[in-house]
């Protein structure tokens, strides 16, 4: 079953990465509008489905990171119990925070583009304005959560609970999106949209790699 599960968490990070790059792969000549610069001007150019099938790959794929997340902290629990049930509980926590985040963003995108049928980009901003200043610190709360299973991973595999290389604390979110920041500071034009944006999720499809590893 936690091999199932690993294989799972692996396959609902890259459904992620998918949702990502329907929502977040905006072609050229893209800019950033509104008070907060939380508009992209190109959402216009994009069909509406794509939203929608953006937030059910999110859906599918959180749910499926989730029973990542629980076969590797049972994984991990079998030598350090707490351990691995903190992995467990933040990683679940994480998984819902990151659909509602998700999604938030892509229903930000529709308010935009049904806004912009009259022409009027301030009433757009005004709008996601007021929802994005009350938005923010759930959003925060979000990301937060899930540096708590990344680190704690990391240290599960430094001391010796998952049986896993020691280069393998380099598979997680944080690294890679380090990675995608990285590549959008050495060529913002061509690496704007990938592989930047994709990073975090492709970086949680790791943690159902590393439990895999750890059971063969």
């Amino acid at each position: 079953m936690y091999l199932l599960f690993s294989a799972l968490g692996l396959i609902g990070g890259l459904l992620c990465c998918t949702g990502d790059i329907l929502f977040d792969l905006k072609g050229k000549g893209n800019e950033k509008l509104g008070t907060s610069k939380n508009i992209d001007s190109n959402w216009l150019k994009m069909a509406d489905w794509r939203f929608g099938l953006s937030i059910a790959l999110a859906l599918i794929g959180d749910a499926l990171v989730g029973l990542g997340f629980y076969s590797i902290g049972m994984q991990i629990a079998e030598t350090h119990s707490s351990l691995g049930y903190l992995t467990i509980g933040f990683g679940y926590f994480g998984a819902m925070a990151g659909i509602f985040i998700h999604a938030f963003l892509c229903v930000q995108a529709l308010i935009y583009k049904g806004a912009m049928i009259h022409g009027d980009l301030q009433i757009a901003d005004d709008i996601l304005e007021k929802i994005y200043k009350q938005i923010m610190p759930t959003f925060l709360l979000g990301y937060a959560t899930l540096l708590v299973p990344t680190v704690l991973v990391i240290i599960a595999i430094l001391n010796g609970a998952l049986d896993v290389p020691k280069i393998c604390v380099l598979l997680n979110p944080i690294v890679f999106l380090i990675i995608g920041t990285t590549c959008r500071k050495i060529d913002p034009v061509k690496f704007q949209d990938l592989p930047g944006i994709i990073m975090p999720s492709f970086g949680l499809s790791m943690f159902g790699v590393i439990g895999i590893l750890n059971l063969i």
